[in-house]
C-alpha cells in the first residue's frame, strides 16, 4: 500500500510541490500522557509515522499547541523523508489585532519547527463577518513577508461558505495568493461554484477540509471530532467489499472538486488505513 499512495500525488498549484492527495488535518483529539486521554505522545508519534511510510507527506497545522504536537512527533518518528507541512495563524483575519501579531505568530511556529523559513504558510478567515479590504489587507501583508523570504507561498484558509466571494476577488484582481484551504463535502458544495474555477484558472492550489468533520473548537475538544468516528472495535469494517459512510465521503469529495489534497482528522492507525483503502481504487486509476 506504501508503493501505491506514493505515486498518487498532484502538483498543489503554483506552489510546484507533489503532494499526497490525503494529506493529516492540523485538529487531533487531546494528547496527554495522563492515561485519561485517548492518546499519549507516544501514541501520536507512532500515528505520524505510521502515515509517512504509507506515503502521506503533506500536515496541516493549527493552533500553537497543536504545532508542538506535530514537531514533538516528528522527532519521536525520526522522520527523513521530505514533508510539506502548512502554518496557519488561525483565524487570523476576523483577529482585529492581526498586522501587529502576524509576524509573531509566524516566527513562533518557525521557532517549533527549526525553519528558518515557511514554505506554505496561510492565514484563517474565521467566523466573523469581514469585509474584502481586510482580505486584502492580510494578503498584502503575507506578500511583503513572502519578499522578506519569511513566507515562500502563502494561502488563504475558510469554512465560511459566504465568505468564498471575497477569496475569489482577490484571485482575481490581485493574483496574490498560492493555495486555498476550503470548506467542501457533500453537504457543502459551493466552492464548486466559482471560488474552484477561478483558483484553478489562476494556478491557486487548493486543499479540501471538513470532508467528514466540522463541528470542532477549543471548547469542544472532548467531543469527537469526526462525524463518524470513533467507532467501536466490534463495528469496524476491515475485510468487506462495502464502504463506510467516511469512505464513500471522502471518495466524493475528491471526485467532485477539483482538489489537489483533502485533509482529515485521522487519530488512530486504523483510521488512516481506513482513508488510504478508500482511495486505492483512485490510486489504481492513476497509474
Amino acid at each position: 500500500m506504501a508503493k501505491d499512495i506514493n505515486i498518487f500525488k498532484k502538483r498543489l498549484g503554483r506552489t510546484g510541490f507533489e503532494i499526497s492527495v490525503l494529506g493529516l488535518g492540523g485538529h487531533t483529539y487531546p494528547v496527554e500522557d495522563n492515561g485519561h486521554s485517548p492518546q499519549h505522545h507516544e501514541l501520536r508519534g507512532r500515528l505520524i509515522g505510521h502515515l509517512i511510510s504509507s506515503g502521506v507527506n503533506y500536515f496541516d497545522t493549527t493552533w500553537l499547541h497543536e504545532v508542538k504536537l506535530l514537531s514533538d512527533s516528528f522527532k519521536r518518528a525520526d522522520v527523513k523523508e521530505q514533508t510539506f507541512v502548512s502554518l496557519q495563524y488561525v483565524d487570523g483575519i476576523s483577529d482585529p489585532n492581526w498586522p501587529r501579531k502576524l509576524r509573531q505568530e509566524i516566527e513562533a511556529r518557525l521557532t517549533i519547527m527549526d525553519y528558518t523559513y515557511a514554505p506554505l504558510f496561510l492565514m484563517g478567515m474565521g467566523n466573523r463577518n469581514i469585509a474584502y479590504t481586510e482580505v486584502l489587507a492580510a494578503c498584502e501583508a503575507m506578500a511583503k513577508l513572502r519578499e522578506e523570504g519569511l513566507i515562500q507561498n502563502l494561502g488563504i484558509s475558510c469554512h465560511t461558505i459566504n465568505l468564498f466571494p471575497l477569496i475569489s476577488q482577490v484571485i482575481q484582481e490581485t493574483d496574490l495568493i498560492d493555495y486555498i484551504m476550503i470548506r467542501f463535502n457533500l453537504r457543502f458544495q459551493q466552492a464548486n461554484e466559482a471560488l474552484f474555477p477561478i483558483a484553478k484558472k489562476h494556478d491557486v492550489g487548493i486543499i479540501i477540509m471538513k470532508v467528514f468533520c466540522w463541528n470542532c473548537g477549543p471548547n469542544e475538544w472532548d467531543k469527537p471530532i469526526g462525524v463518524f468516528e470513533p467507532v467501536p472495535k466490534e463495528h469496524r469494517i476491515v475485510n468487506n467489499l462495502s464502504l463506510t459512510p467516511a469512505q464513500q465521503n471522502l471518495i466524493w469529495s475528491v471526485q467532485n472538486s477539483p482538489c489537489d489534497i483533502v485533509v482529515v482528522a485521522m487519530n488512530s492507525i486504523w483510521e488512516v488505513n481506513q482513508n488510504i483503502n478508500a482511495l486505492h481504487p483512485m490510486i489504481q486509476n492513476s497509474k
